[in-house]
């Protein structure tokens, strides 16, 4: 299994690069990320080139990572500055260096070929800094599963009757048809369920007590982003974007970055158009998608570990795995042109 390289993908919230090195592994590669004395981020390969030691167990000294064995010191394009005990430093003493770029609430780590790293290619189809919605950002999730199961279930409409009877799904969504499409390198999976109950978190937070239309949009961004976007309204209000943002809505948005073949380093947050400024909201919805994406990591690990063991040679599919079957067939696609080319279209 192979990655897309050329590919912005976040690495950590903001909130979690603090003061000390952070260590975590991406594309299978071990990275430390630090900040620098003003505070911008940096990112380098985990290893000092003397002895090995993950430079995460060393300290930021300015703006350099120092590491913990023998105090020699890198900035942060991976340049060593410093060797202790002697003048001369050894021109082979660097270590790779990754770009970074920090954006909305994220860390965002280009792990390709560093002069194709463009920051204008990074996400931004979410309303981010725009008036009339509120945030709430859930904790970086580790999942023991590989990233494109999770990208999968993030394109599957139906798994949320069977998987969150509790908080996003009803009886009432199990046989409605969904709608699978794509453009360029990106797919889209649709279903409405018209006049019936609203799902228990819509009821809570959106007050419905009577039947609605509800809505789920599905979208998936190669290599490794999914956005859901769902919600509710009166019967018959129609499907436009305006009639969908009169309703009660939120864009729960995915950012899964593969840490090895098996697990995924997955970022998660909701946008909400609703009790935009009320923290409690924030907290309450967490909770309510931690226990969602709990239920989501229990079944998709338990899938993970059945892959390792298969008993059943030519899996069944179905009309709903469309999205999963587009998927697979432009991240290789993508894949191909990188390992054949260096380019990425």
């Amino acid at each position: 299994m192979t990655f897309v390289r050329n590919a912005w993908y976040v690495a950590a919230w903001r909130h979690e690069l603090k003061e000390q090195p952070l260590a975590r592994r991406i594309l299978d590669t071990p990275v430390v990320l630090y900040r620098r004395s003003d505070g911008r981020p940096a990112a380098l390969l985990d290893r000092c080139p003397h002895r090995l030691l993950p430079l995460s167990r060393g300290t930021v000294v300015g703006d350099a990572i120092q590491c913990g064995y023998h105090g020699m010191c890198f900035d942060g394009a991976g340049q060593c500055v410093r060797v202790p005990a002697q003048t001369h430093i050894p021109p082979e003493a660097r270590v790779p260096a990754y770009p970074v770029v920090e954006r909305w609430a994220m860390i965002w780590i280009w792990m390709g070929e560093p002069e194709r790293a463009d920051p204008g290619l990074i996400f931004d189809r979410l309303p981010w800094d725009e008036p009339g919605w509120g945030l709430n950002i859930g904790p970086e999730t580790h999942v023991k599963v590989n990233y494109r199961l999770l990208a999968e279930n993030l394109l599957d409409p139906v798994h949320v009757t069977y998987v969150h009877p509790s908080t996003l799904g009803t009886s009432a969504m199990a046989d409605i048809p969904i709608e699978t499409s794509q453009d360029g390198d990106t797919i889209l999976v649709t279903r409405w369920t018209r006049d019936s109950a609203a799902p228990p978190i819509l009821q809570r937070f959106g007050g419905f007590t009577a039947n609605v239309d509800r809505w789920q949009y599905y979208w998936w961004y190669a290599p490794s982003i999914n956005v859901v976007d769902f919600g509710a309204h009166p019967p018959g209000s129609g499907e436009s974007e305006a009639a969908r943002q009169a309703g009660v809505r939120m864009f729960s948005n995915h950012f899964l970055t593969p840490e090895t073949e098996h697990s995924t380093h997955y970022f998660w947050c909701q946008l909400r158009n609703f009790a935009v400024h009320d923290e409690r909201v924030s907290t309450e919805i967490t909770e309510q998608f931690m226990i969602a994406f709990d239920e989501d990591k229990r079944v998709l690990e338990a899938i993970e570990q059945a892959r390792a063991d298969p008993r059943i040679e030519r899996p069944v599919h179905l009309a709903l795995d469309a999205g999963a079957a587009r998927l697979h067939r432009t991240l290789d696609r993508l894949i191909a042109h990188e390992q054949g080319d260096g380019v990425r279209v």
